[in-house]
């Protein structure tokens, strides 16, 4: 009976080593994950911060300076904490990936979908259209 349970047990951890071992090289293989790159974007939007926005965007020339500083204005006005957001990614293929953003407006739970593209080896955004 020992002996079985010690069996179960070493199973059970060389499974669990595996599928840890096998979720490291696929997340070498794939690169950087498009998680990190929205909540960049998203605390740049907060913070108003143009530049740091514009180093995650596919496009940087189409982001306008003024509309990010409305964003942290609206994000302020609201008592939006990006720290307290949420992500996870929705699809992916290829170099395309969808993220949603979970957050609390007041009382209402709010999602938001954000487009990314992986250029470089590394994730970028399609900012929303502001204003729209």
């Amino acid at each position: 009976m020992r002996r079985r349970m010690l069996q179960v047990v070493t199973l059970t951890v060389a499974v669990v080593v595996a599928i840890g071992a096998g979720t490291l090289v696929r997340r070498h293989l794939d690169g950087p994950d498009p998680i990190a790159t929205v909540r960049a974007a998203t605390a740049a939007y907060a913070s108003g911060d143009c530049s740091a926005l514009r180093k995650v965007t596919v496009d940087p020339d189409t982001v306008d300076c003024a509309a990010v500083d409305s964003v942290r204005d609206a994000y302020r006005a609201e008592g939006l904490e990006p720290a307290t957001f949420r992500y996870d990614v929705v699809a992916r293929d290829g170099d395309d990936a969808t993220v949603r953003i979970w957050y609390d407006r007041g009382k209402n739970a709010e999602q938001e979908l954000v487009q990314v593209r992986k250029r470089d080896g590394s994730w970028k955004v399609f900012p929303a259209p502001l204003g729209g």
